[in-house]
């Protein structure tokens, strides 16, 4: 290279380095350590007020690393964004002369102590993480995975489960959190509701109790691997019965999401009842809708739903399909059989101006269902014995009857309705529903370990070892699934 070509790479390299430290580093490149998560606690906000309830915290802008201070309880700060790169910071009222640069950390001096502040109600432990993306704040506690558990066991499993019970949601919340902690994309690495896990912060560390937080250290740092690969540990609340294979779900064959028998979920109805029917409205459900109702319900999911619209008319008939998955064909096909726990794969709406397909969990949203495993039945429905063959009729109006002279006559002529006999004598049936109801089991998606069957097998004196090898790689026997303690990033 000529002698001018190199002056002209250095200065250019000098340049880019000048340039660089300049852009704004965005709070997700904040590293945290091998046993942290980065918790969005609430997004794209316009601004965030907290307060230091536990603890000595300071206030540091990491991209400049200029220090606010040192702070104590009852300090109460207000950050709002300037732009997209700053922050302004306003503390017990007084605003602060100096901006933040786009993040502000909010950290305590004593991580070994009790550090708590409150955001919006809510009280979190450990370390607050604002930033400023695109003009709007993302508000993130970064939290060690042991006490964030002690937010999270008692939420999703209920803090009076049995003990093994809660052993075994502390290792699959664990496995669930650093899963997505290896896969983050989205610049934290987990939620707080339940599109996530439920995390309710020091609040529900406080509720849930001691035995929540003894179930958490009793299995601490254990995770579930598959292949030496941290596994997607999903749960649900009820599996009704049965869990479901993966791909007859959601899309992808998971080798440890496998339908198995789950008889402990009918531990939810031996349960004293609560407010609402529940716990055993998670075993078995009803949802009826009356026309203008299910007229009501299409209306908001299209509104929640744009560009999936259901515009079919006049609703006229569902039709449901249990068939199981065929993994191996392309398109995407389906088996001969059902699916293993009966789970509805297809549903289709019938309409007068047309016809709109749903598929596996997909189908939920439409009516709001808790899970896909049901039945469908409207108040106009019959069923038609012919040459030992039953044939099932949701509208009666198409429907005719041989008189003697053997001429077809309509039912009840021009009649709303006609009559049919059966073993509890006649019954009125409307040509066309009025009615139509939902009538299933389950609350979920089905995949993974059941919450309520996780607590039956645990009244039945199974512990949480056994309860995870059962719902993650029962009749899989290929020794690729183990229980270890987490040792770092497994990709």
């Amino acid at each position: 290279m000529k002698g001018w070509g190199k002056i002209f790479v250095a200065l250019f390299l000098c340049l880019f380095l000048i340039i660089n430290s300049w852009l704004p580093v965005r709070g997700a490149n904040i590293p945290v350590g091998i046993d942290e998560l980065k918790v969005a606690i609430n997004t794209q906000i316009s601004s965030a007020e907290f307060l230091i309830c536990e603890g000595q915290y300071q206030l540091v802008c990491p991209i400049t690393q200029y220090n606010f201070g040192t702070f104590s309880k009852d300090t109460l700060f207000i950050v709002v964004p300037v732009g997209n790169d700053s922050l302004q910071i306003t503390i017990n009222g007084q605003p602060v002369a100096r901006l933040a640069g786009n993040s502000l950390l909010l950290k305590p001096q004593d991580l070994a102590g009790l550090n708590v502040f409150k955001f919006q109600g809510k009280r979190f432990r450990d370390t607050l993480l604002i930033e400023n993306f695109n003009g709007k704040l993302n508000v993130i506690n970064i939290i060690g995975v042991e006490r964030y558990l002690y937010g999270v066991v008692g939420a999703e499993m209920g803090s009076n489960a049995p003990d093994e019970a809660l052993k075994a949601q502390a290792v699959v919340s664990r496995t669930y959190a650093l899963y997505h902690k290896e896969n983050s994309k989205n610049g934290y690495d987990l939620g707080t509701n339940t599109n996530w896990q439920v995390y309710g912060g020091y609040d529900m560390e406080v509720l849930s109790g001691q035995r929540v937080k003894n179930a958490v250290d009793a299995t601490r740092g254990q995770v579930i691997y598959y292949d030496n690969t941290l596994i997607q540990a999903f749960f649900h609340a009820n599996a009704g019965g049965y869990t479901e294979n993966s791909e007859n779900v959601w899309s992808a064959v998971i080798p440890y999401i496998r339908a198995v028998p789950s008889p402990g979920d009918l531990y939810a109805l031996h349960y004293p009842a609560q407010d609402g029917g529940w716990p055993a409205n998670t075993y078995q459900w009803t949802k009826t809708f009356t026309l203008p109702e299910l007229a009501m319900q299409l209306a908001a999911y299209n509104s929640n739903n744009p560009t999936d619209q259901v515009q079919v008319g006049n609703i006229v008939d569902i039709k449901i399909s249990r068939q199981g998955v065929n993994p191996n064909s392309s398109p995407r096909g389906y088996l001969p059989e059902e699916t293993p726990s009966g789970r509805v794969t297809e549903l289709e709406i019938v309409g007068t101006r047309g016809s709109k397909t749903f598929f596996r969990d997909g189908i939920r949203s439409v009516f709001g269902l808790r899970s896909t495993l049901f039945d469908v039945f409207f108040d106009s429905t019959v069923e038609v014995l012919a040459a030992a063959q039953k044939a099932i009729y949701n509208t009666g109006d198409k429907l005719v009857a041989l008189g003697v002279n053997g001429l077809a006559e309509k039912l009840n002529g021009s009649n709303s309705y006609y009559y049919v006999q059966d073993i509890d004598g006649v019954k009125t049936i409307p040509k066309t529903f009025s009615q139509i109801t939902f009538n299933g089991r389950g609350y979920g998606h089905g995949l993974g370990m059941s919450q309520w069957g996780a607590r039956g097998m645990a009244a039945q004196g199974y512990n949480y070892l056994q309860i995870i090898q059962h719902y993650y790689n029962n009749n899989n026997y290929d020794g690729k699934l183990n229980i270890r303690v987490y040792s770092g990033q497994t990709k």
